[in-house]
């Protein structure tokens, strides 16, 4: 595994052509040593993440995604899937569930 954090790990993923029909915002909250919250922008085909204190935001996010770092790493490493760790509560989504499956072409294919 590279030593970039989840966040740079997702940057480089990122399939603008994918992402390029998808208008949406996500809060993803990663737990763990490189953790944090990053309001998560994607507006036709452009990726932005960006810092936020607390998982409270100003704009209300259309979908809230909480992982930890490790389960991120497995499911970005391909051992463990978005779906999986979704229906074994490793993923924990609150929001639009649509939105949230739509991010799995984004980055994890």
């Amino acid at each position: 595994m590279s030593n970039d954090s989840p966040i740079e790990q997702l940057r480089k993923r990122f399939n603008a052509k994918a992402a390029k029909n998808l208008c949406a915002t996500y809060l993803l909250s990663i737990q763990g040593k490189n953790g944090g919250n990053w309001l998560t922008k994607i507006t036709d085909g452009k990726c932005e993440f960006i810092p936020q204190e607390t998982n409270h935001t100003h704009c209300e996010p259309d979908c809230k995604i909480s992982v930890s770092q490790e389960d991120l790493e497995m499911i970005i490493s391909g051992r463990l899937t978005a779906m999986t760790a979704a229906m074994s509560g490793l993923l924990d989504i609150e929001g639009e569930l649509g939105l949230a499956m739509q991010l799995v072409p984004i980055f994890f294919e």
